[in-house]
């Protein structure tokens, strides 16, 4: 399968801002591999955070 940079792209930066709807004009596997990469990336962001803070609050 040929990755389309462009739609994964969105796809990743949609994932980061925890939106989902697919944007019309991309190519709908590339844009949600790039949807799951950026929402995986998010949600590791956000257990860094909790553990820094739980860390502080300790």
């Amino acid at each position: 399968m040929k990755i389309d940079k462009k739609s994964w792209q969105q796809g990743y930066e949609a994932g980061l801002r925890q939106q989902e709807p697919q944007p019309e004009n991309t190519e709908i596997l590339s844009w949600h591999a790039g949807f799951l990469e950026g929402q995986s990336e998010a949600e590791m962001k956000i257990k860094i955070r909790k553990e820094q803070s739980r860390r502080k609050n300790s």
